[in-house]
């Protein structure tokens, strides 16, 4: 129990340091603020603590536990997506990953990736085609949970936990592949939505 505690607090230690639920319904920040809030989130480290709290940071766990789960895409998938379906494509691993962490054990990583989630359904609204909210997707059934506290459990949860960090590593270097503020002095700079609509914008033909 103390083992939970410990960790719960570390989690909400964290998510307290950053704009994570913004009021349903009310405005979001402009894309360049959203942007720099998911790369810090990006950039948060919560399998270090994970695996220490349960004693799997010791020979053969950390290799077992740094096993990808399939659910993640892969960052060269990532790279190929246009803008829109990136956003959504983060949007629905995210929620997958969700659907799989008890939120009564990882309640405060539960609310950091679901503070991810906010921005990114925020900075796809700024794309033109965009659907009006995020898309909620198909639940993939019912996942079977161990006992809570087995091996099985520990190695399982200590994959989701390495598998969220690789994917949002994979997604902070393609938002940093996103073009520059169009606040910058240089009158020449492109605004970030024209970028990636021209990003999109299919040839015309001859």
């Amino acid at each position: 129990m103390w083992a939970w505690l410990r960790l719960n607090s570390l989690f909400g230690l964290t998510c307290g340091l950053l704009w994570l639920c913004p009021v349903l319904g009310g405005p979001c920040p402009d894309s360049q603020k959203l942007l720099k809030q998911l790369k810090d989130m990006a950039k948060r480290d919560f399998f270090e603590a994970f695996a220490r709290n349960q004693g799997l940071h010791l020979a053969p766990f950390p290799e077992i536990c740094k096993r990808t789960p399939d659910f993640f895409p892969t960052e060269k998938t990532l790279r190929e997506l246009p803008a829109v379906a990136f956003l959504q494509n983060v949007n629905d691993t995210l929620y997958l990953l969700e659907e799989r962490l008890e939120k009564n054990v990882f309640k405060d990583l539960v609310s950091f990736i679901s503070g991810i989630n906010n921005n990114v359904c925020c900075l796809l609204q700024t794309l033109s085609a965009a659907p009006l909210a995020c898309s909620t997707p198909e639940s993939k059934g019912t996942v079977s949970t161990p006992d809570k506290g087995s091996l099985r459990w520990k190695t399982e949860r200590c994959q989701m936990i390495w598998g969220y960090q690789r994917f949002m590593q994979a997604v902070e270097r393609v938002l940093e592949t996103w073009p520059p503020s169009p606040r910058r002095s240089n009158r020449n700079s492109r605004s970030l939505l024209r970028a990636l609509l021209e990003q999109r914008k299919p040839g015309r033909a001859g």
